[in-house]
């Protein structure tokens, strides 16, 4: 299983690094993207905000951490329905379920790239921040914030399978998740923080793992908070990423026999 999976990881670091300009693009956009956040937080320097006491009072450190962390999220609720729009539009999807392995299988392996280099540029994003702007993580709490992003991103994995038995479905859909993730990143607090807004959109959070994902990271990294500080906070992203993986996993699986019942799976 390793050997598979390592291999999957090689063929997919190949073909991404073989386009070497689209690659160093990408990472040029990230650095402009830290620019625009520096200018950002220079508007707050020297406001007493409350609201962003409890995480050291820094705007652009609370910025930098929301938006690293909602970028991973973003490859888990991507990736896999991705993977199966490119196995229909390029009718390897039929092929691909008569192998011997299990499509959830080849889903996840195909999906370990794209993981690993989402978590170097969340690593990129709080360097530079160190090394450019000051932003302190002097007092960080390295085995939370790890734990903390493990639970995140297997939440919205589980979100991500979902979103893949829908695609495999109905075979089209970015427009919805354009909107939804527009709607996670303005309530979860990625952007401010989430006790500014009316309380029935608090009410919503509430049920959004990334809520309590960039919580507990900021806390983690920027106020030095044990996991023993946040047993509550980790619980809850226990909870959501063994519900949310259960339910990717149970609705692929049916997704999967409804196209086959249906003959719909080389459609496109």
């Amino acid at each position: 299983m390793f050997n598979l999976a390592w291999s999957f990881f090689k063929r997919d670091a190949t073909i991404e690094m073989s386009y070497k300009i689209s690659f160093c693009f990408q990472l040029i956009g990230n650095f402009i993207l830290l620019i625009i956040f520096y200018y950002i937080g220079k508007l707050t320097v020297g406001n007493n905000i409350p609201a962003l006491a409890k995480y050291g009072g820094n705007y652009l450190a609370f910025l930098l951490i929301g938006v690293a962390l909602t970028e991973c999220v973003g490859v888990s609720l991507t990736t896999f329905a991705k993977q199966i729009r490119e196995g229909q539009l390029t009718g390897s999807l039929e092929l691909t379920l008569l192998s011997p392995i299990s499509l959830s299988w080849i889903l996840i392996y195909s999906a370990l790239w794209p993981y690993f280099i989402s978590s170097i540029r969340f690593l990129i994003y709080l360097i530079l921040g160190m090394v450019f702007y000051k932003v302190g993580f002097s007092e960080a709490n390295i085995s939370a914030a790890l734990l903390i992003f493990l639970l995140v991103v297997l939440s919205f994995a589980g979100l991500g399978m979902c979103w893949a038995s829908l695609v495999l479905i109905i075979k089209r859909g970015e427009g919805i998740l354009a909107l939804m993730s527009y709607g996670f990143i303005i309530v979860s607090g990625v952007l401010f923080p989430a006790t500014l807004l009316p309380q029935w959109t608090q009410n919503i959070a509430a049920w959004i793992p990334l809520t309590y994902g960039v919580e507990g990271m900021r806390l983690a990294l920027l106020q030095g908070h044990t996991i023993s500080q946040q047993i509550g906070l980790v619980s809850l992203l226990f909870y959501f990423s063994v519900v949310l993986l259960g339910a990717g996993l149970v609705s692929f699986y049916h997704a999967v026999l409804m196209a086959k019942h249906s003959g719909s799976l080389s459609q496109y």
